[in-house]
């Protein structure tokens, strides 16, 4: 009775798709273009840039982009930085130098997902 129960488990995994799917080396790939989300608070000019433009939080908003695709749809790489907007922040003092929020527009995007069908 467990011999067949532990067969029966191991022939669904064994045709399952999501077995399949671990194993696949096909892809297909999709060029995106995006606009980033803008950085929060109000910053100075270059540490506003450089927040948008590089790094994690680049990496997660263009994942977020791919994601927006569909189920199964992920980051691969950007093609194009794009360019780096920045938007003076409203402050009631006109004294200081007003801060900064910047966000990347027309960032192209290569997505993949693995590839359907047999």
């Amino acid at each position: 009775m467990k011999f067949k129960n532990i067969f029966l488990i191991a022939m669904l995994f064994v045709f399952s798709n999501q077995c399949f799917a671990l194993a696949v080396d096909e892809w297909e790939y999709k060029t995106i273009t995006s606009t980033l989300k803008a950085t929060p608070g109000c910053k100075t000019k270059e540490k506003a840039t450089k927040q948008a433009s590089t790094g994690r939080r680049f990496k997660k908003y263009a994942k977020l982009a791919c994601n927006n695709l569909g189920m199964g749809w992920g980051y691969d790489s950007a093609e194009h930085k794009g360019e780096a907007i920045c938007e003076a922040c409203e402050e009631e003092e006109e004294d200081e130098d007003p801060g900064y929020s910047c966000y990347m527009k027309d960032v192209v995007i290569k997505c993949k997902t693995v590839k359907k069908g047999w």
